[in-house]
């Protein structure tokens, strides 16, 4: 995200390069496993893909002058309307059923919880941030999505809280913080 913006040139200061690395420091943290499991290629291409185009994603709300004037509204709905034709795009190019797993009354409203709060919510909320603190800065806040989802998997859903996982939360938050605290917009 930093290196696009030093593109754009604009500069982040040392603390938020600082928090940057310290984030990623804790990410990588975070990710670290028994070694019984390996690692997809194709799975870390598709996660770098995706980091790539949500820093452009917040780059260009935060930088574009054509689309200063669209309300945050107006910016979130084109948002997922990009993503839901990505997602009819492979469900069409592929033999499952777009309704496939979903069985249960249950399942619809897991859906609809998982559309609003995760995905609509979250995305118009980055908008605004980035329009209001700056790219740099609402990325970086962006690091409370996984720690969030890794809270919410322990205590709902009984998935285990390692030290690896306590450490780089630890580090991800107060680089966050340090940043927050020290730098003005």
């Amino acid at each position: 995200m930093a290196i696009i913006m030093v593109f754009l040139k604009v500069v982040p200061s040392w603390p938020v390069w600082l928090a940057i690395a310290a984030t990623f420091g804790g990410v990588l943290i975070m990710t670290q496993s028994d070694g019984s499991q390996t690692i997809n290629p194709i799975g870390v291409l598709l996660s770098i893909a995706s980091a790539l185009v949500y820093a452009l994603f917040i780059v260009i709300i935060n930088r574009s002058k054509a689309i200063a004037g669209i309300s945050n509204s107006l910016l979130t709905f084109y948002a997922l309307m990009v993503g839901a034709i990505v997602f009819i795009g492979k469900i069409l190019s592929s033999d499952t059923a777009i309704t496939a797993g979903i069985t249960t009354g249950a399942d619809w409203l897991n859906l609809v919880g998982l559309a609003l709060l995760p995905t609509i919510v979250s995305t118009a909320t980055l908008a605004i941030a980035s329009r209001n603190i700056g790219a740099t800065k609402a990325s970086v806040l962006g690091v409370f999505e996984p720690i969030t989802a890794i809270i919410v998997g322990t205590l709902m859903f009984g998935e285990p809280l390692t030290t690896n996982i306590i450490v780089g939360i630890s580090i991800a938050m107060v680089a966050v913080t340090f940043m927050i605290t020290v730098t003005k917009r």
